[in-house]
């Protein structure tokens, strides 16, 4: 079997010796050796959610199990159940190979995601939704596709790749999210210097007092999650 892992990417990680620099000192943050995200989505959640245990989340777009994994370090230290989906077999057969929760793989824009959620018990208030597929539309094709009227999301990552045009895509996310009661917090997330996806939580579930101290827009991750960066 193909090792599809990989390396890490230049881009800012989070390390242990970072956790006098973090804004968010959240529930364990003081164990964590390091993150495993692209763009600190994982410390992010965590920040938000105050270090939330036993949470669920949905990862649409998986790709590795834990090089630029958003969902690896919310199962592995803080004991989170989910799925995850990608749609490439080698991929899939690899990472259910690493991974406690499995990952399914299917076409994300065709798949009945409420008929999982339902088998699985899943709760109507999901933690965390991570929407990262490519192209950016395939993205806004798997939003439309999940039950948004049935199921809610406490914070979502949305992948709109606007670096390279994906203006139309975050448009249409933006228009169908804000519809739904959600909150942007944070626009135009960059990596590198190039803007690429945007950050949602859902105020019915995150009080004002947090998602406000988030506010803000074209701005590095590093600046989100850490006082120096």
């Amino acid at each position: 079997m193909i090792d599809y892992e990989g390396q890490y990417p230049n881009s800012r990680r989070y390390f242990k010796n970072d956790y006098e620099n973090l804004k968010f000192k959240f529930s364990g943050s003081e164990n964590i050796e390091n993150n495993y995200s692209q763009s600190m989505q994982d410390m992010f959640v965590l920040s938000i959610l105050d270090g939330k245990r036993n949470g669920v989340y949905v990862e649409v777009g998986a790709d590795k199990p834990r090089v630029i994994n958003n969902s690896y370090l919310l199962e592995s230290q803080y004991d989170w159940e989910g799925v995850s989906f990608e749609i490439e077999s080698d991929k899939v057969d690899y990472f259910n190979t690493i991974r406690k929760n499995k990952c399914i793989c299917a076409n994300a824009t065709k798949f009945d995601y409420k008929s999982l959620f339902d088998e699985r018990k899943y709760p109507k208030q999901i933690d965390y939704l991570q929407l990262d597929c490519d192209p950016p539309q395939i993205t806004l094709e798997c939003l439309k596709k999940l039950p948004l009227e049935d199921y809610r999301f406490s914070v979502i990552t949305f992948e709109t790749d606007l670096y390279s045009g994906g203006q139309d895509v975050q448009i249409e996310h933006w228009q169908i999210l804000s519809s739904l009661g959600y909150q942007r917090v944070i626009k135009n997330i960059k990596n590198e210097g190039n803007p690429y996806e945007d950050w949602w939580i859902d105020p019915l579930v995150i009080g004002e007092h947090m998602w406000k101290q988030f506010l803000n827009e074209d701005v590095e991750f590093s600046e989100v999650i850490l006082k120096c960066y």
